[in-house]
C-alpha cells in the first residue's frame, strides 16, 4: 500500500492556524479466496430420522462447519435441507421444530449462515411427493416463528414443499400438476403456496423458485429494474436456484429450449433471469456432466452471466475435479457473488468537515442481495474510541466500478490523531458487532480479524482551539449557511463588507462580491467540490471563513 501526501496548507485566521490537509491512499489487490459472508460456495446437509423421534437433536456438528469457514474453501454457506416426509398429513411435531432450532444455533455459533429448503420426499416414486395444500399452508404458519427467530442467519428460503426435492416437478398431484403439465388452477395453487412463503418468512430474507417460467406464470412478466427491486413485493423478494447447472435441456427444464443440446444462453428464460438475479439470489448446483458447456471456461463465463451468489462444492463433484485440473477452480471460488477490491481513497479535512473520495471495484459474479451499511469508522489512536458514520451508498449497487464522495461533520470529534477504516457490518444487529459476519475487502494488508473493520490507512489529525468554525464566524462577525453547501451559499454580516471574495485552496480567487447589505448570496454551483476561503474585508482589515462545497 502506497500513502502519498500530496497536499498540505495552511491558512491563518484571526484565532490561530486553520489546518488543511489533502492525502490520497492507494491499495494493492489481492488475490486470495475469503470466508466473506452470503457467498461462495454452500455445503450440503439434510436432516434425518432421528429429527422426528429425539429430542435436543441436530446432525450438525458445530466444528465441522468451523472447518468448513477455515478450510481452503472458505465455506460460509450451508444448505440445510428440512425433509417433512412424517407429516404429509399432519402438523409437524413440536420435537421437530425445536430440533430445527438447534441446528440454527450451532450454525450461528459458527459463523455461518443458511440457505433453508423443506420437501417432503427425496426420491421419485409413484406416492403424493408432498401433502395437500391445506396441509402445506398450516406447516407455513407453524415454521413462520422459527423463520423469525432465525431471520439473523437465514441467507433464502427456497420454495420447496411441492414436488420430489421440492424442485416442483415430479408431485403425482392432480392438485398441483405433474412433470411439467400445469393448468391454470394449478398455478393459482402453487401461487398459493409460494404467497403463504412470502408471508411466513420476515421481509429481509428472499425467496427463490427452480424455474424462471414459475416466477412468470405466478407474478408477471415484467422485468425488475432499479427503481422496483429492493421493495416488499413478490417480485423484488423473489430469486431463483437451479439444481442442474450447466446440463442439457435447457438445465433440465431451467430455460425453454427446443433440443436437447441447445445452448440456452440468449434464450428469453435466460436473459430475463439474467436481469432478476441482478438484484436477487441465484444459485445451485451441477447435476452432471455436459461437455463442453460443464467446461471451466465455460462454467466461468455462464456464473457471471447469471450473477451466481453460491454454489454447492458437493454435488457434482466431478465437475469440480475437472475445474481443478484444468485450473478454473479458484477463480470461481474467489469470484461467487461479490468481490470487493478497493483502489483508492483521499480524504481532506479541517477541523470541522471530512471529505472523503472512495474508488473500488465489484469484480465477483454477483451483487449483494440483502441490504447492509458502509460505515466509516474512525478511531481515536491514543483512547481507542469509536466514531461511525453512515456512508451515503447503497452496497447493493455496488457493480463493477463505484465511486463514493461524502461531506462528513466531525465537528464533534474531540483533539487528538485518528485511525479510519470502512465497515460493512451485518444488517441484523445480533450479528453486526461480530467480525465474521463483516465483509473483507480483496485488498493486502487492511483486514482487522479483530473488528471486521477494512483499515484505509488515512489518519485525521484534530487539533482545533475554538469549540466549531461556526462559533468563530458568529463571534467574528460572518456567518455562513449552508456549510458545506451546493448550489448557493447565505452569507450574513453584523455590518456591510467593503468585499466578499471567494478563494481555492491554491490562492486562487475565483469570485468576488461588492454587498450593499448585510446578507448575500453567493453562486458556488459552477465551482468543484473541496475547501474554500471566503476573504471579507471592513475598512482594509480582513477575515478569513472557511467553507466547504460538496
Amino acid at each position: 500500500m502506497k500513502i502519498t501526501s500530496y497536499l498540505l496548507l495552511l491558512f491563518f485566521l484571526f484565532t490561530g492556524n486553520f489546518s488543511f490537509a489533502q492525502t490520497t491512499v492507494s491499495y494493492t489487490e489481492s488475490t486470495a479466496i475469503i470466508a466473506n459472508p452470503e457467498r461462495g460456495l454452500q455445503k450440503y446437509s439434510i436432516t434425518n430420522n432421528n429429527y422426528t423421534t429425539s429430542s435436543n437433536y441436530s446432525n450438525i456438528d458445530a466444528s465441522e462447519l468451523s472447518g468448513w469457514r477455515t478450510g481452503s474453501d472458505k465455506v460460509t454457506v450451508i444448505f440445510r435441507y428440512f425433509l417433512l416426509n412424517a407429516f404429509l398429513s399432519s402438523n409437524i411435531s413440536a420435537t421437530y421444530l425445536s430440533n430445527m432450532q438447534v441446528d440454527f444455533d450451532r450454525i450461528r455459533t459458527s459463523g455461518l449462515k443458511c440457505i433453508v429448503r423443506f420437501s417432503y420426499s427425496n426420491a421419485e416414486g409413484t406416492s403424493a411427493q408432498q401433502p395437500v395444500k391445506a396441509q402445506i399452508l398450516q406447516h407455513l404458519t407453524q415454521l413462520a416463528p422459527v423463520l423469525e427467530t432465525n431471520k439473523d442467519i437465514i441467507l433464502s428460503h427456497q420454495a420447496g414443499f411441492i414436488g420430489t426435492w421440492g424442485e416442483w416437478y415430479y408431485t403425482n398431484s392432480t392438485e398441483f400438476g405433474t412433470d411439467g403439465s400445469i393448468n391454470a388452477t394449478q398455478w393459482q395453487n402453487r401461487k398459493d403456496v409460494v404467497d403463504a412463503m412470502l408471508s411466513a418468512t420476515p421481509v429481509n430474507i428472499p425467496i427463490q423458485v427452480r424455474y424462471p417460467s414459475a416466477k412468470k406464470n405466478m407474478y408477471g412478466s415484467t422485468a425488475l429494474t432499479a427503481a422496483t427491486a429492493y421493495q416488499n413485493t413478490a417480485n423484488a423478494r423473489i430469486g431463483f436456484f437451479n439444481d442442474a447447472f450447466l446440463n442439457n435441456w435447457g438445465d433440465m427444464g431451467t430455460y425453454d429450449v427446443n433440443s436437447e443440446a441447445e445452448n440456452p444462453v440468449g434464450t428469453t428464460d435466460y436473459n430475463y433471469l439474467s436481469n432478476e438475479t441482478k438484484y436477487t439470489p441465484m444459485m445451485g448446483e451441477t447435476n452432471g456432466l455436459n461437455a463442453p458447456r460443464t467446461g471451466g471456461a465455460n462454467a466461468l463465463l455462464e456464473l457471471d452471466l447469471t450473477n451466481w451468489s453460491t454454489l454447492n462444492r458437493d454435488y457434482y463433484t466431478q465437475n469440480f475435479t475437472n475445474w481443478i485440473n484444468s485450473g478454473h477452480y479458484d477463480d470461481i471460488v474467489r469470484y461467487l457473488g461479490y468481490r470487493y477490491v478497493l483502489q483508492s481513497s483521499e480524504f481532506s479535512y479541517t477541523s470541522s468537515l471530512l471529505n472523503i473520495e472512495l474508488s473500488l471495484q465489484n469484480k465477483g459474479y454477483a451483487r449483494l442481495f440483502k441490504p447492509r451499511q458502509a460505515l466509516l469508522i474512525v478511531k481515536h489512536s491514543t483512547t481507542g474510541d469509536h466514531y461511525s458514520y453512515v456512508l451515503e451508498t447503497d452496497p447493493r449497487t455496488w457493480e463493477a466500478s463505484v465511486s463514493i464522495t461524502q461531506a462528513i461533520d466531525i465537528s464533534a470529534l474531540p483533539n487528538g490523531t485518528y485511525d479510519t477504516y470502512l465497515h460493512l457490518p451485518d444488517a441484523d444487529a445480533t450479528l453486526a458487532l461480530r467480525p465474521e459476519y463483516s465483509i473483507q475487502f480483496a485488498n493486502t494488508n487492511v483486514w482487522e480479524a479483530a473488528t471486521g473493520y477494512n483499515k484505509l490507512s488515512q489518519s485525521i489529525v484534530i487539533n482545533r482551539t475554538i469549540t466549531t468554525n461556526q462559533d468563530a464566524e458568529e463571534n467574528n462577525g460572518l456567518i455562513l449557511y449552508p456549510n458545506p453547501a451546493s448550489s448557493t451559499v447565505n452569507i450574513k454580516t453584523i455590518t456591510v463588507a467593503d468585499q466578499l471574495i471567494l478563494i481555492s485552496s491554491t490562492g486562487q480567487v475565483l469570485k468576488v462580491i461588492h454587498p450593499d447589505s448585510t446578507t448575500s448570496i453567493l453562486d458556488v454551483s459552477d465551482v468543484k467540490p473541496g475547501f474554500y476561503l471566503i476573504q471579507a474585508t471592513w475598512n482594509g482589515k480582513q477575515k478569513n471563513f472557511s467553507l466547504s462545497i460538496k
